[in-house]
């Protein structure tokens, strides 16, 4: 070969080739798996990052070359990062991303195994100066695949910088508001497969006004802020998702409310008065593992009609394995949504965590039930060893929250934290649940009854495998100023002390001093060793 046939960009000399030779020429090295050959096959033009002079070794600067590359990628091609740490040190680079793509479709980002793009571009005081990649609508069709984005120093302080970063526009039409400025248009079909993303100034994945998205395999860890975020899209599939250590929540559905539909173009989210069909609608989420974390594991508010399970988390300090909350705008809360409905959690394990499950409504100074009226549908929850409450279903206001239905609830702890308990209702209506499983080597409060009205609880089995400690005597179960139903219940103590009261309910019908009937029915109550009133009423 000539020496100018040797300086021909690989690009442009498959481009000479027979069409059938050129399909084996853009394969991918023998090492390399069918299915990768087949993902860049698929595609047209392939724009291989080394042909614009990215030398991957992770100390060339590959900024330039990144930029040209993706300069010339057009609808219907593919950008190729072979085997390599391709090393981006621009700071503020046009479009604020290493890989900017806006208003073009049916694109491909391939990394080859053990590539990755090296953000290294903090400011000098550690703060973020851009995102990994970001995509803006109008668009539809974008994959990326195997893609990960790794900043090279952990950064100082939660900046500018989402490791992946999706803008559409959350409408039926081609057209966007006026004084949008974050897209031109919507985006669609967006296909995240086998990504990463590390140490990432802001969230790892970010993705807003986004319709029709699939995220499978996707790992983030040690961002600054959320691992995965939607904000306003819908029909989304996400699957074997996992986080640690993320400066916010793990993963976060969260559509804001304003009293006017609207958006804001600094942080490009959008807000609605009211649930809608781009309130993080229509989602399957399966297999999420969340470890560590500075918020929640799984964080759910304004979402309509979606479905979340197989949700383990462990070792979230400073917040809820799974948080379902609403906020008024007069609640105090930074943020505000509305209260999730149509939504159905399944398979939820919690470990070491601040609190396992929480569904806090905050309806303050609002009118109608907009706050505090959930659609929610828990399937089964296991927490063990919380700081806090194992389950928790709270307003902090009138009204109260209603519309939980909790499936079997187990909790293991090896002491139930003071002051409060395993499971607890507070300021509630017509919450139900099915059977209550508590077990702890320490006598505690393991169900929690308080301004709660017409709750229900199939089956109460408490079991304490030590012995007292100090002057505790229980009791295992306290219900005031509520009123509802215990079907059954089977408390064990084997080691209580005579004093041991297993049920307490306060009263508010008393007469004389004396309590009246309390507005709740315990069914069948059974203890071990065996008490002759295992049910306690006073006056409150």
């Amino acid at each position: 070969m000539t020496d100018n046939a040797a300086a021909l960009p690989r690009r442009s000399f498959l481009c000479l080739l027979p069409a059938a030779l050129a399909l084996t020429a853009c394969s991918a090295p023998v090492q390399e798996s069918r299915r990768d050959v087949r993902l860049v096959a698929d595609v047209g033009e392939v724009l291989d990052v080394r042909d614009f002079g990215a030398v991957g070794d992770g100390i060339h600067d590959d900024s330039v070359a990144i930029g040209n590359a993706v300069s010339e990628l057009k609808s219907g091609g593919a950008l190729r990062f072979p085997l390599g740490s391709y090393r981006f040190a621009q700071r503020h680079p046009t479009g604020n991303a290493a890989i900017s793509i806006v208003g073009i479709s049916d694109v491909s980002i391939d990394f080859d195994a053990g590539a990755e793009l090296l953000m290294d571009n903090l400011d000098v005081d550690g703060a973020g100066t851009s995102h990994g990649i970001v995509l803006r609508g109008p668009l539809e069709r974008i994959s990326l695949r195997n893609v990960t984005v790794r900043w090279a120093t952990q950064p100082a302080l939660r900046s500018m910088g989402d490791g992946i970063r999706v803008v559409g526009y959350p409408s039926e039409t081609s057209t966007v508001a006026t004084g949008w400025t974050g897209s031109q248009g919507p985006a669609a079909e967006v296909m995240l497969l086998n990504c990463r993303v590390e140490s990432s100034p802001q969230a790892g994945v970010i993705m807003m006004g986004v319709s029709d998205v699939t995220v499978d395999g996707l790992h983030v860890e040690k961002t600054m802020a959320d691992g995965l975020h939607f904000n306003a899209c819908r029909r989304g599939t996400i699957e074997r998702f996992s986080a640690t250590n993320t400066g916010d929540d793990g993963l976060a559905l969260v559509t804001y409310y304003s009293g006017a539909a609207g958006f804001d173009n600094a942080s490009e989210t959008f807000s609605f008065p009211a649930l809608g069909e781009w309130s993080n609608t229509d989602f399957d989420v399966t297999d999420v593992q969340v470890s560590g974390g500075a918020a929640n594991g799984v964080r759910l508010a304004g979402v309509n009609r979606s479905t979340v399970a197989g949700v383990v988390v462990n070792g979230v300090s400073n917040g809820a394995g799974v948080m379902v909350d609403s906020a008024s705008i007069d609640s105090g809360a930074g943020w505000h949504y509305v209260a999730s409905r149509g939504v159905r959690l399944d398979g939820l394990t919690v470990a070491d965590s601040q609190t396992g499950l929480h569904v806090l409504a905050r309806p303050n100074g609002s009118t109608g039930d907009s706050f505090s009226r959930f659609d929610l549908d828990v399937g089964g929850v296991t927490v063990s060893d919380s700081l806090s409450w194992s389950v928790l279903v709270e307003s902090i206001a009138n009204p109260p929250v209603t519309g939980v239905r909790l499936g079997d609830c187990t909790v293991a702890d090896t002491e139930i934290a003071q002051g409060v308990g395993a499971v607890g209702l507070q300021r509630t209506q017509d919450v139900s649940l099915g059977t209550v499983s508590v077990t702890s080597a320490k006598s505690g409060l393991a169900f929690s009854a308080d301004n709660s009205a017409q709750f229900r609880i199939d089956q109460l089995n408490v079991q304490v495998t030590g012995p007292q400690l100090g002057s505790e005597d229980g009791p295992f179960a306290v219900i005031q100023g509520s009123s509802g139903t215990v079907v059954a219940a089977d408390l064990v103590w084997q080691q209580a002390p005579s004093s041991w009261l297993p049920i307490l309910i306060f009263s508010d019908s008393c007469v004389d001093g004396s309590p009246g009937n309390a507005e709740v029915s315990v069914g069948t109550v059974t203890t071990e060793p065996p008490k002759a009133e295992p049910i306690y009423v006073a006056c409150r």
